[in-house]
Formats: C-alpha cells, sequence, structure tokens
C-alpha cells in the first residue's frame, strides 16, 4: 500500500508532477506579461495551456504556450490596448468625480460611467481572453460574446469576479504568489468557463445546421472555429 502510495504514478508524484506544472505555466505567464502590450496574448496562452496540458493532459506545456501566444498575439494586443484604455478612463472618471467644485449632475453622469466602464473592463479581462485562447473569432464577436456569457451566466461571473479580483490583489500585495497563482486561478475559471463554451459550440452547430443536433464533446469540426 504504502509502495503504491509513492509509486511513480502514485498520487504523491502526480500532485509533485501537477504542482510542477503549475509553477512552470506561472512563470511563463508572469514573463511574457512583461512588455505589457502582450499581457493579452499570456492570458489566452495561460487559460489555453492550462486547459489543455494541465487539466486534460493533451500535449506538452512549452510548446502548447508558446503555439497558443503566437496564434492570439495580434488580436491579444489589441484587447490588451482595449483593456488599458478602459483602465485610464476609470482612472480619469474617478479623479473627476472626486475632484473639488463638479457639478452633481457631472458626478453622477461620470459615476454611472465609471461603473459601467468597470463592470465591462472586468468581463474583458475574464472572459476576451479564454475566448481567445479557445476559438477562432472576429475581434467585435469577441467583445459581443464576452458580454453575453458574462450577462447570460451571471451567477458564474460573479463568483468568477470574486475569484478574479482576490487572486489580483493578492499577487499584488504578494508578489511571490505569481510564481503559482495565475495557473490556479486559470484553472478555477477553467471550470466555471467551459460549461458556457460548450454551450456557445451547441448554438452555434444548431445555428449551422438546424437539423443537426451536435454530439456532445464532438467539437473537431465545429463552425465557431474552436482552436485545437
Amino acid at each position: 500500500m504504502m509502495n503504491h502510495f509513492f509509486h511513480v504514478n502514485g498520487p504523491v508524484f502526480t500532485f509533485l508532477s501537477k504542482f510542477c506544472d503549475v509553477l512552470i505555466i506561472s512563470i511563463l505567464w508572469t514573463l511574457f506579461c512583461l512588455p505589457v502590450v502582450t499581457v493579452g496574448p499570456a492570458c489566452a496562452a495561460l487559460y489555453h495551456t492550462v486547459h489543455k496540458s494541465l487539466l486534460k493532459s493533451d500535449g506538452y506545456i512549452l510548446p502548447t504556450f508558446w503555439k497558443s501566444f503566437c496564434s492570439s498575439l495580434k488580436q491579444g494586443i489589441l484587447l490588451t490596448l482595449l483593456c488599458l484604455f478602459i483602465s485610464v478612463f476609470c482612472v480619469l472618471s474617478y479623479f473627476f468625480i472626486t475632484a473639488e467644485g463638479q457639478s452633481q449632475i457631472f458626478v453622477i453622469l461620470y459615476f454611472a460611467l465609471l461603473i459601467l466602464a468597470a463592470f465591462l473592463l472586468l468581463v474583458l479581462l475574464m472572459y476576451s481572453f479564454p475566448i481567445l485562447s479557445r476559438f477562432y473569432m472576429r475581434f467585435s464577436v469577441i467583445f459581443k460574446t464576452s458580454v453575453a456569457l458574462a450577462i447570460t451566466r451571471i451567477g458564474f461571473t460573479l463568483l468568477l469576479a470574486v475569484i478574479f479580483l482576490l487572486c489580483a490583489v493578492t499577487m499584488f500585495v504578494a508578489p511571490f504568489t505569481l510564481f503559482f497563482l495565475p495557473a490556479c486561478y486559470a484553472m478555477a475559471a477553467e471550470r466555471l468557463i467551459e460549461p458556457g463554451f460548450q454551450k456557445v459550440l451547441k448554438a452555434s452547430a444548431l445555428a449551422e445546421h438546424p437539423s443537426k443536433s451536435p454530439a456532445p464533446g464532438n467539437s473537431s469540426e465545429d463552425p465557431s472555429g474552436q482552436k485545437s
């Protein structure tokens, strides 16, 4: 019994192997985020590598991460710039609201815009990069799909937002958690987001072939353009 416990395929070695994978993926994400504008492609690669290599044990970590990063580079940079623009708008709106001598009407207006922009930013950060990592979609479709998933799965969105904010604050306060927390967050996000992706796949298949019901799990030829 003890020999099986410490066997190369036993729970101890399996846990240590997965933990090492978590460290490698998290470090890769941190390094590829350093140029700032590549945060988007790095997040897409993080999610895809966790989904495919870590959780499904399909493919090696480094090739999977690099392939996903390269395929997501252009749109990922555009999404990063969009998120940076919204972030700047949120900061400027906050300073405008807290400035002295502002008209009450404009304060209310900017506060409403701030809430809307912050919600949109959070939605994009949580959904757009996983979508980018898993599907071939136009930039506008990624944007609309992110908002649609966030609204139609509001309970999961709120839970994901709590996890996201907790991880973001933890990594900011304790930078050493960058060595493992990014991959841990991606694993939690994968469990919450993937059921929504399956609904997108089924809806796309039905729209393309209304007379045919897609077989569960069969997405190799899905019209939504799922990445391998």
